[in-house]
This record gives structure tokens, C-alpha cells and sequence, in this order.
């Protein structure tokens, strides 16, 4: 132990004597080790740290799935019901839907998220909560008005009342009884949801709509059960409610995943992805500082022999050696600690990044752990072989000063392997890079089928007891219309249920006139939305073929639709009235009338009368840039309203400016109404914000390897010239011309710029098809991506080469033989 401690005062004497090189070595060192620190956290939050619940390895959800897709969809309340009652495998189930509510009484309106659930939710989760207490046994039989808090909300809305288990709160013009407070990390984050509050679903009404898929399901394993006997059990259910339900279930079949899955599963690449990223960084940074290493024992060599003279053993040598590498790494682990506590404070604040739990991320001790293991690793990686290097000579030789030169040989050929290694790393991370940045500029170049540009989403959300009536909501929107239609600066004023580019979708099955029924399981599906006459021409979405809608469609039917409740419609809204209309796009007509002009067409939407086909018109990509355009048909708001729709305001100049305004006209309508206010263009940019983040890091890592990589091919030529500055010398008094030792030069570092490029070119074609899963119009191997980053990497080897050899260029023969 003493020996180790003078070995670490040694070290850091003769560290602190060579300032210049300890501080490039530290921050080369810290940029590697810190960026995998910060990616590591994001890996230790969101993959490897347990959910925050009591044995989570027993919790699942689960999904339907159907026989023509292998999406998770929502489920119908009576699969719930069936599931729960035939399947032994579960120690509780619970259902669970969105939903939203206003809350007034309390500070300003404002639209809060909810969770409608079932009894049995939190003795699933096994939580319990801060004040009160969650749900009893039978509080989801009926339209109970009681609600579990958020302890944000209780903390923000209603300053930490310690009284509040028992007071009324009002949501959506109703009153709520508060019966608990729950923390927030506690519920949730799983559902990549953060519910203000939580309400008793109305579990009988639910299950009497068969047929509305629109809630998700999580579960609770018995012990020792595992999920493929969990899953075997559920398909059996599933099969019996094929024959229960025919009509309803033909081709529906079960998929149960562990919640940790569900959770993480569309980020799981991705930051593995970023993970490798950065240890290729940090292997590039390891070589980097052992050719600083190599550089710095070759002007050590007259030290260690005098050592070696003096009875040091090689052992001992090569722990002094690999001492003061580790304390370089240590400090280097230091500083990246800080660095990555400055980007683990950042990602939270990136609000386009959708990645679950990414709030809950920190430097915990398991990655303070493996940081110091890092750094420690990589104090032994870069300072064993210059150890090993410095240690092994001979004696006599190295106390003669004449033995420079060939004293160098060794150092250069193991200084020009981990130059190779650089390049080869970091043309593989370039070529990730490349293609990432491809993808994106691919993806954000895709025509949404709209024009988002100078348009203000007003999103509404009418209270029901206030609004219950379709003529009430008819009258909220009509009027917030005008008056916002009669702002300076706005072209027109548009409403739809579903905004472009943002989740959820509402789909329903429909009927072609004049074609027999589909078999059970083979029905007719498209989204459905409802939209105001304007919409169309504020999203300025293409019309194709026919009309859009006009202020006589709502005057043939209202309201058209009645969902889910499986009756036909009046016979008086079928003939000889006029059919109302709808709008369809052009995935749908090319889908149900390839062979048809669709104008025209009647269709019956569930239990509606007959629609009209009156207009075509272009795609829209909803789903996301990177989804193709679903079958997609458009009612009137007038025929089919809603109390909640996006009223969209396109202005002549920038939309935010026409904020402050439209808030004001809401709140002249209605004064307890919130409105959350954004553009289509925000919308638009957030939509791309998880395969920006990706591109935006796999870009800065390559850059950073690529400028690692540069100063490795200038470290490496930089050494070899003034290593060889006496040879070049006598070529030059031999007669060699400038030319001569330029190409003698760069031919040098360009060679081994070509063998890593050549390498990292191999490695390239191999690793890249990794990260296929997260490319969108670009193939893995893209010839041009790789041809331009093997350019670019050749470049600036040429670039870093170029400048020792302007150096050598410049050598005067007299000085350079004048020690001999």
C-alpha cells in the first residue's frame, strides 16, 4: 500500500510538471467517458432501473391484436370482462382509458389530463396513496363522482392543502369528491401518460358497448406464472369470444407484454444505438491519449533507463506507468461527470424528445459505479501498451544519446495501429451519422398533405353539462368562429376532431351500398373525423375530385350519427330525404373503388343513414411523417358535432401573434373555457422531434470522432516528422525536392487514413444494418452516404497530414545535421 501511495504522489508530481498534456489528455479523456456517462443514465433510467412498483416483473398489459396486422390496439370492455373472469392467471386486471377534463374553481381554467380506471387500478400497481385513499370495491358499477388527485395537481392548483380528502372539486362544470392524493412517479410514466387525475370508469356501462375498442388493460401476474402461459391461456379466451361474438370479434386475437416492455419498447435501439455510438468515441479518445502516452515515453526513456539502473524492476515500472494513465482517466472521469451532468440536465428540457421516464434520469450510484469502472478501464487501456512499450528496452542503448531515431521505430508502428483503429471508428460512426441525417432531411422533405405554415390550433374541450346538447356546441363554435374570423390578420377559420401529425385516430367500419356484407372479421375500416366547411381550405389539403362541404350539407341531417348503439337509424333520415354528405381521401377511394368514380357512392357508417360521396381530397399523412395515409372520410362538424374540436386559425403573418387575441375570444364566449394554444408548425416540428434527437446525437458523436480521429493522423505525422527530422534533412542535402517531402509526408499519414477508411468501411456495411429499425427512405449500406464520409474522412486525414509535412518542407539541412 505504501508503494502504491508513493506511485500516486509520483504520478501526480510528474503529472502536474507537464500541464499542456495532462489538461489535452483530461478533456480528451472526459469527452469520452462523460458522453457515455450521460447515455449510460438514459439507458439506467429508462431500461435498467425497475419500474417503481412492488415485484414489477409481475406486471403486464394487454392488447388486442388482429389477424391482418401485428399492431397493439385498444380492447372492448367485454374482452376485459372475459378476460378477468376466465383467466386464472392474473392476481387482479384492471381497465384504464384517457380522457380529459376542465378544471375550474381553482386559479385560472385549465384542461387537465385524466385516467378513467377501474376498481381494482392501484391494488394492481400495489401504491398507495400520500392522503386518503384510492378506490373501493363496486365504485366503477356506477357514475361515481369521486376522484384520486395528483399530488402535482393538489401541490400546484391547491397549495398542498392537507385538508383537501373530502372537498369538491369542479371538472368539466361537475363536482368531484377528492378521496386521495398519489404521487405522481408512482402512476403513470408506464403509460407514457401524466394523468392529473384519476375517475372510477363506469364499468357496466362500458361493457354494454361491444364493439368500442378504446381502452388498454394492465394486469398483475400471479406468482410464478410466466407470460407465455399467461399468453396461451388469454388466447383461449380470445377463441371463445370469437364465437360469442362473431359479429364483433371474428379474426381479434390477444398479445400480453411485460409493462416494462410496453413501456420502452420504441426507444429500446434507439439508445442502444447511442450507447455503442458513444463507446466508439471513447475507444477513439483511449487511442488518442495513448499516442499522447507513446509520444510522452519516448522523451522519458533517458528517465526510465536511469530507473532501471538503479534496480526498478520492469513490474515496478509498469505500474508507475499504469499509475499515472489511471490518475490521467480518474481526473478525466471527474470532468466528465460534470459534462455529463450538464447534458442529463438538458434532455428533460428537449420537449419534442418522447422518451418515457426520461424526467426520472440523474447520476445514481450504479452509474457513479460505472463510471469510476470506466475510467479505471480506460486508464489501463491507454497506458498499458505505452507501459509495456517503455519498459522493454536496452539498457545501454537507451543511455546513448545516438539512439533516438531508431528508438522511435516501435512507438510509431504501435502509434500508427491506433491511428488506423481511430479512423476505421470513426468513419463507422459518420456513416451512422450520415444516414441518420439523411433519414431526417428525408423525413421532414415528406409533403404532410397540408400546408402547417401560419397556422394557430386552438384546442377546445366543452363541458358536458354546460354544452350536452349538439345545438350547444353548434353555437359555441359558430360564434368563437366569427368573431375569430373578424381578427386582423386571419384568412379563415377552420375546426376538425383530429389534428394532423398528432396520436390518436378514431376509426370506424362502414358499408358500401349496392355490395353484399363482409364476412365477420372482414369488415370496411377508415378514420373518421368531423370538420367545419372551412377546414379543408385552412389546412389548404388539395380537393381532387367533387366539392368540399357546404353550409346545406348540415340542414339534410342533424346530427347523423348515433355510435355504438347498434339500432338502425329513423326511417325518416333514409329515403326520399337527401342522404348528407361525406368527404373521402384518396388512399380511401383508391382503396374501396380502384375500379369506381367514388362520387356519388353511398356508404353507412356503423348505424347512419346513407352518406354521400361529394368530394375527393389529397392524403394527409396523420399518423406521422413516416406512416403511409390512412382511408380516411370526413363528416361536417354540422352534421356530427363535437365538444371537442381544434379550431385552426390561418393568419397572413406569424400565427403567435394572434394568441393573446384569440384567448380573448374564447374567453368572450365563454369565460370559464381554457384553451390551449400552439401552431401546426410547432405540431409539425414535435412530430419529427424523436428522430431529430437521434440524428441530432449520432451526429455530434461522429463529428466528435472524426475530430478525435484528426488529431490522431496530425498527432501521429507530427511525431514522425520530428522523429525523422535529421533523415529528412539529409534527403534534403542529398538533393530532394520540397515535392519529394510532401509526398514523402503525406503519403505517410494518407496511407493510413486509406487502410482505417478501407476497415471502417467493412465495419460500416456490418453495423449500419443495426439501425434500420430507425431510418425512414434510406437504405442501411446507402452508397452515396458512405462514399461522402469516406471522402470527408480522407479529406481532413489529408488536411491533418499536410501540415507536418509543410513543416518538414521547411527543414534546414544545417540545423538538422548539426548534432551529427
Amino acid at each position: 500500500m505504501n508503494g502504491f501511495v508513493q506511485d500516486l504522489r509520483y504520478g501526480w508530481r510528474t503529472l502536474a510538471k507537464s500541464p499542456g498534456f495532462t489538461v489535452v489528455a483530461v478533456l480528451t479523456l472526459a469527452l469520452g467517458i462523460g458522453a457515455n456517462s450521460s447515455i449510460f443514465s438514459l439507458i439506467n433510467a429508462v431500461l435498467l432501473r425497475p419500474l417503481p412498483f412492488n415485484k414489477p416483473d409481475n406486471l403486464v398489459m394487454i392488447w388486442e391484436r388482429r389477424a391482418s396486422g401485428d399492431a397493439n390496439l385498444p380492447i372492448s370492455a367485454h374482452e376485459f370482462a372475459a378476460w378477468r373472469e376466465q383467466a386464472p392467471s392474473f392476481e387482479r386486471m384492471a381497465i384504464i382509458r384517457g380522457d380529459g377534463f376542465n378544471l375550474t374553481g381553482a386559479g385560472d381554467p385549465a384542461t387537465i389530463a385524466a385516467l378513467r380506471v377501474s376498481a381494482e387500478f392501484f391494488s394492481v400497481l400495489e401504491v398507495e396513496p400520500v392522503l386518503g385513499r384510492t378506490f373501493s370495491p363496486g365504485e366503477d358499477q356506477d357514475d361515481n363522482h369521486v376522484i384520486v388527485m395528483n399530488a402535482a395537481l393538489w401541490r400546484t392548483r391547491f397549495g398542498s392543502d392537507p385538508d383537501i380528502v373530502g372537498k369538491a372539486v369542479t371538472l368539466s362544470d361537475r363536482k368531484y369528491t377528492v378521496i386521495g392524493v398519489m404521487q405522481r412517479q408512482c402512476v403513470g410514466d408506464w403509460l407514457n401518460a401524466d394523468p392529473d387525475v384519476w375517475l372510477p370508469l363506469d364499468l357496466p356501462d362500458e361493457e354494454r358497448r361491444v364493439g368500442r375498442h378504446s381502452n388498454n388493460v394492465i394486469a398483475r401476474l400471479k406468482p410464478d406464472v410466466t407470460l407465455e402461459q399467461a399468453q396461451a391461456e388469454l388466447a383461449q379466451v380470445a377463441e371463445r369470444l370469437e364465437h360469442q361474438y362473431p359479429n364483433n370479434n371474428a379474426g381479434h386475437g390477444v398479445k400480453i407484454d411485460s409493462l416494462h416492455d410496453a413501456m420502452v419498447g420504441n426507444v429500446r435501439l434507439a439508445l442502444l444505438v447511442l450507447f455503442g455510438a458513444v463507446g466508439f468515441v471513447l475507444i477513439i479518445a483511449c487511442a488518442n491519449v495513448a499516442n499522447l502516452l507513446l509520444t510522452r515515453a519516448a522523451g522519458r526513456r533517458k528517465e526510465i533507463a536511469i530507473r532501471t539502473a538503479l534496480g526498478a524492476s520492469r513490474l515496478r515500472l509498469v505500474r508507475q506507468l499504469l499509475t499515472e494513465s489511471c490518475l490521467l482517466a480518474v481526473m478525466g472521469g471527474g470532468v466528465g461527470v460534470l459534462l455529463a451532468l450538464w447534458i442529463i440536465d438538458l434532455l428533460p428540457k428537449i420537449k419534442a424528445v418522447k422518451v418515457p421516464r426520461i424526467e426520472q434520469i440523474g447520476i445514481d450510484g450504479r452509474v457513479l459505479a460505472v463510471t469510476l469502472g470506466l475510467s479505471l478501464l480506460t486508464g489501463i487501456v491507454t497506458g498499458l501498451a505505452p507501459a509495456m512499450r517503455s519498459s522493454r528496452f536496452n539498457l545501454s542503448q537507451a543511455l546513448n544519446d545516438g539512439t533516438r531515431t531508431s528508438a522511435g521505430h516501435g512507438r510509431r508502428r504501435i502509434g500508427s495501429l491506433l491511428v488506423v483503429l481511430e479512423v476505421a471508428l470513426a468513419l463507422v460512426l459518420l456513416a451512422g451519422g450520415g444516414l441518420m441525417l439523411k433519414s431526417f432531411v428525408r423525413l421532414i422533405h415528406v409533403d404532410p398533405g397540408f400546408d402547417p405554415h401560419n397556422v394557430l390550433r386552438l384546442d377546445l374541450l366543452l363541458p358536458g353539462p354546460r354544452y350536452a346538447k349538439p345545438q350547444q356546441q353548434v353555437r359555441f363554435y359558430g360564434d368563437l368562429i366569427e368573431r375569430l374570423k373578424a381578427l386582423p390578420g386571419v384568412e379563415a377559420v377552420g375546426a376538425t376532431t383530429q389534428t394532423p401529425l398528432r396520436p390518436g385516430d378514431n376509426w370506424s367500419f362502414f358499408s358500401i351500398e349496392g355490395r353484399p356484407a363482409p364476412a365477420p372479421g372482414q369488415e370496411s375500416a377508415a378514420a373518421m373525423r368531423s370538420v367545419n366547411s372551412e377546414y379543408f381550405r385552412v389546412m389548404r389539403i388539395p380537393l381532387k375530385r367533387g366539392r368540399y362541404f357546404t353550409e346545406a350539407d348540415a340542414r339534410i341531417a342533424l346530427p347523423v350519427m348515433r355510435f355504438f348503439e347498434q339500432q338502425p337509424y329513423p326511417e325518416h333520415y333514409n329515403e326520399p330525404q337527401p342522404a348528407p354528405a361525406v368527404i373521402i381521401n384518396e388512399t380511401m377511394a383508391r382503396m374501396y373503388f380502384p375500379d369506381d368514380d367514388p362520387l356519388g357512392k353511398r356508404i353507412r357508417i356503423i348505424a347512419s343513414p346513407w352518406l354521400t360521396i361529394v368530394g375527393v381530397v389529397g392524403d394527409i399523412h396523420h399518423s406521422g411523417l413516416n406512416a403511409k395515409p390512412n382511408p380516411e372520410m370526413y363528416l361536417s362538424d354540422l352534421q356530427q358535432p363535437s365538444g371537442s374540436l381544434a379550431v385552426m386559425v390561418r393568419s397572413s403573418g406569424d400565427p403567435l401573434m394572434l394568441a393573446a387575441a384569440a384567448r380573448e375570444q374564447v374567453m368572450a364566449v365563454d369565460k370559464d373555457q381554457p384553451v390551449a394554444i400552439t401552431t401546426m408548425e410547432q405540431i409539425f416540428s414535435d412530430s419529427v422531434g424523436g428522430q431529430r434527437f437521434n440524428m441530432l446525437l449520432l451526429t455530434i458523436f461522429g463529428a466528435l470522432a472524426l475530430g478525435l480521429a484528426v488529431v490522431g493522423v496530425f498527432g501521429v505525422i507530427n511525431y514522425s516528422v520530428t522523429q525523422r527530422t535529421q533523415e529528412i534533412g539529409i534527403r534534403i542535402a542529398l538533393g530532394a525536392k520540397a515535392s519529394d517531402i510532401l509526398r514523402l509526408v503525406v503519403g505517410q499519414g494518407m496511407g493510413l487514413a486509406l487502410v482505417g477508411v478501407g476497415i471502417g468501411l467493412a465495419g460500416a456495411f456490418a453495423l449500419t444494418r443495426l439501425i434500420s429499425g430507425l431510418l425512414f427512405g434510406v437504405s442501411p449500406t446507402d452508397p452515396i452516404t458512405f462514399s461522402v464520409v469516406s471522402l470527408l474522412l480522407t479529406g481532413v486525414a489529408l488536411l491533418a497530414s499536410y501540415i507536418p509535412a509543410r513543416r518538414a518542407m521547411n527543414v534546414d539541412p544545417m540545423v538538422a545535421l548539426r548534432y551529427e
